[in-house]
Parts: structure tokens; C-alpha cells; sequence
């Protein structure tokens, strides 16, 4: 990368799991490295984090249309005249799209990164003709990466593995069999995690006695779904037994939790508390026929996770009980689980992908 090149990335937030990335990149290119961000995602969650704007710069996200598409304001000259700009590739970013036709004109290199989904007809043809401004694409997953090469066969494509975890936290924590003795969920308690259904499973499983019972239930993350958990868990006798411990974002409180869970769960699809529970080598129950997080690639059966069908509390109890009654074999696999993860899903694997991109396209 030639020196003194000014990078620009564009986000619609700035959330706590990428704080650890955005840092490195910082660390790498000082300050000719900005990042130009807004407080709400669309649907209004996730947020930015409240530490962002010490660090990074803030701009106004309007959200039109219903709230399908996102108009940023406040960053256009810096975006436009960066040596190379990363713009988010949702095509509902309307602004980035306006940034990235100029940047094409005017001859300055500018990188997408984000989601791909596998679209057919008009919408994929709009998506190609969108490509068509830009001089690179980073995906979530080898998978998504393929497609892309696939389809866009003259594109450049990298693949930055999704990662809430640095490598430095990737070691496994460590629990006796008399100390896991928890079923652990980490995430937002909205509806369309289904955490009703892990509470649900759980409680069939003390009810059936298919887990011991000083095994306890413990939520770690916060939403509007909290309030029906709690009135559920008090009707069905369990109180006790089910504990609500917020969100937690520090990294040695999560370890204290993790080190007690003989597994963690995702009653819904999955997301990035899968890899940040690989990272310390604890394994996760996963509902299988969910429309799945990239994460899902992470997650392999027998090593690092189980799978189970969705939308059943009878089988997800079961697997609970199996979880228990395999833990000291779990409990083998914690080195390995994490050390995996260090390698292939860190903050620091990102980075690397991040800088190559860069380097790549400024040739």
C-alpha cells in the first residue's frame, strides 16, 4: 500500500463485537484509517456502541421508505476522496451506492463487504450491475465467496470470517464435572431467537427428569422477551433454577459464565455467539432448520456443535439431557475447540483480509 493512502470505511453502526476489529485496523493505518458510522441499524437493533465516537466518526442515518432503505449524511467528501473506500454492500444503503458510482467515475478504488445472498432474476441482475462500480468484494464465508466467484467470475473476492473474539481470548476455560452445571444462552432475548423455546425445553427437561437438578438455565443478554421468561419460568416452578444476567460485553465476566456451561444453545438461528463460544472451547446446540447466521459455517457437528430440530421442546430437552450426560467428553475437546477458532475466527484473521484487500487494490 503506497504510503500516506487515506482509508475510509463506511458501516451503518458501529456495534460492540466489531469495536475489537475496528481497533486493530486502527492500530495498522493510525489515522489515515476513519471509520464513518450511524447510532441504529435498520429495524433500530443492534446500536452502535457507546464508546464509537471517542474513537470513530458519527453521521445521521435516515431511514426512508418504511424503513427498507438508509440515506447517511454527514460523510460524502471524506468517502468520496479516500484513496480507497470500504462501503457496506447492502444494496438498501442508498447512499453507498451513490458513493460508489462516483468513486467509479472519478477512478478511486473502493471495496464492498457484507452479506451476498443467492439472487436470481431481476434482483440479480441489479446486484451485478452494482459489482460492476466496485473493485472488490470481502464475504462473511468461503461459501458466500464461492458464489460470488461463481457468478461474478471477473470480481475479486476475499473472505474476512465473521469474528466477535481476539486471539488473545481465544483460550479455553476451565471446568471440573462437578462445575458445569449450567445450560448457557448468550444473545439478545428477542422473539425471533426463540428463547421462549429453550425455556421451554428446559423446563420439559426438569419436568421428565432428563437433567439433574442442580443443573440451572442462564440467560446472558437483554430484551423484550425477559419479561414473558421470567413470568414462564415462575409459573412452571423453576425460578430457581433460571438466571438472568444481562447483557455482558466484558470479556472476563462472559469467561466466568462460559466456564460453568457444559454447552451453550441457539433455539433460533445462529449467530455470533456461536464463534465467541468456540472461542472458549465451548460447544453449542444449534436448532437445524433455521434461516442460519453465516456463523453456521463454524459450526460442525461432532466437533464443535450438535444439531438438533427445530421448534421442538421434547427434542430439545433431549439434547440437553445428551449434553449432560457427554460433558466430560465435552470437556476434552475444549483446547482443540478453541485453538481452531483462534486460527480461523479471530479479530486478528479479519484484520489480515482487511489489510490484503487494502494492499491489493492499491497496486
Amino acid at each position: 500500500m503506497a504510503r500516506n493512502c487515506k482509508i475510509c470505511l463506511q458501516q451503518s453502526i458501529i456495534p460492540d463485537y466489531r469495536m475489537g476489529l475496528f481497533r486493530l485496523l486502527r492500530v495498522q493505518w493510525d489515522d489515515a484509517f476513519q471509520i464513518y458510522a450511524g447510532d441504529a441499524d435498520f429495524g433500530g437493533t443492534p446500536v452502535s456502541d457507546k464508546d464509537a465516537w471517542q474513537h470513530f466518526k458519527h453521521v445521521e442515518n435516515y431511514y426512508i421508505l418504511g424503513g427498507r432503505f438508509l440515506w447517511q449524511w454527514g460523510c460524502f467528501r471524506e468517502l468520496l476522496s479516500a484513496d480507497v473506500t470500504i462501503l457496506n454492500g447492502n444494496m438498501r444503503v442508498l447512499s453507498s451506492g451513490f458513493v460508489q458510482v462516483l468513486r467509479k467515475l472519478s477512478g478511486r478504488r473502493t471495496i464492498l463487504w457484507g452479506h451476498t445472498k443467492g439472487q436470481n432474476g431481476f434482483a440479480g441482475a441489479i446486484r451485478g450491475l452494482y459489482l460492476r462500480f466496485c473493485d472488490g468484494f470481502i464475504a462473511y464465508t468461503e461459501s458466500q465467496a464461492e458464489m460470488v466467484r461463481q457468478r461474478y467470475p471477473w470480481l475479486t473476492v476475499w473472505v474476512a470470517a465473521n469474528s466477535c473474539v481476539s486471539a488473545a481470548d481465544c483460550v479455553p476455560v476451565e471446568a471440573t464435572l462437578d462445575g458445569a452445571d449450567s445450560i448457557l444462552y448468550v444473545g439478545r432475548l428477542v422473539e425471533k431467537k426463540k428463547v421462549r423455546l429453550l425455556l421451554e425445553g428446559f423446563i420439559r427437561a426438569q419436568q421428565d427428569s432428563l437433567l439433574p437438578e442442580h443443573i440451572r438455565l442462564v440467560f446472558v443478554g437483554d430484551g423484550a422477551e425477559r419479561q414473558h421468561l421470567e413470568a414462564r419460568a415462575e409459573e412452571a416452578g423453576v425460578t430457581a433454577k433460571v438466571d438472568f444476567a444481562g447483557h455482558v460485553s466484558d470479556v472476563t465476566e462472559l469467561r466466568g459464565y462460559y466456564q460453568n456451561a457444559i454447552c451453550a444453545v441457539s433455539p433460533g438461528y445462529v449467530g455470533l455467539s456461536a464463534t465467541q463460544s468456540f472461542s472458549f472451547g465451548v460447544p453449542m446446540l444449534i436448532a437445524r432448520d433455521e434461516f442460519h447466521s453465516p456463523e453456521i459455517e463454524a459450526c460442525i457437528e461432532g466437533f464443535n456443535a450438535s444439531f438438533c430440530p427445530s421448534d421442538d421442546a421434547a427434542a430439545l430437552a433431549l439434547a440437553l439431557s445428551y449434553y449432560n450426560h457427554e460433558k466430560d467428553e465435552w470437556l476434552k475437546k475444549r483446547s482443540c475447540i478453541s485453538e481452531w477458532t483462534r486460527a480461523h475466527y479471530s479479530f486478528e484473521v479479519m484484520r489480515d483480509t482487511f489489510i490484503s484487500a487494502v494492499n491489493e487494490v492499491s497496486v
